[in-house]
């Protein structure tokens, strides 16, 4: 089993800055910086993640688990990218693959139901899931 970042509703309105403008669960990458202002009140680049398909942002993203292999994961994100007109070439592949690595990484270290915010280069854990 595959864990991996989707957005999420969840816990969404803790910060006066939060926002989800994706439209349901999708697999989620980190928004590319144009600064490092986690708290701007112009542009939420340093605290979003960015849907691979639908390239709408989320201030929260889940870790979810499924039977996904990672080269599959790894696919949806070059598809995603590939879909914005980007060059299928070496530095593309590479740029995926390193990014798809980061956040799988990233989300095996906590269990199924987190929710995590972004804060310019660090991923927090905003709420772990609850016991059953």
């Amino acid at each position: 089993m595959l864990k991996y970042f989707v957005s999420t509703q969840r816990t969404q309105g803790e910060r006066d800055n939060d926002s989800n403008s994706i439209p349901g669960p999708e697999i989620v990458d980190l928004a590319s910086l144009s600064h490092e202002d986690p708290d701007s009140p112009i542009c939420g680049c340093a605290r979003s993640f960015v849907g691979i398909t639908s390239r709408q942002t989320s201030t929260t993203a889940e870790v979810v688990e499924s039977d996904m292999t990672a080269a599959q994961y790894i696919g949806r994100f070059h598809a995603g990218l590939l879909a914005l007109g980007r060059e299928d070439n070496v530095e593309t592949r590479n740029g995926v693959i390193d990014a798809a690595v980061e956040l799988l990484l990233l989300a095996a270290m906590w269990p199924v139901g987190t929710v995590v915010e972004r804060r310019l280069h660090e991923i927090r854990v905003r709420s772990f899931p609850a016991e059953s």
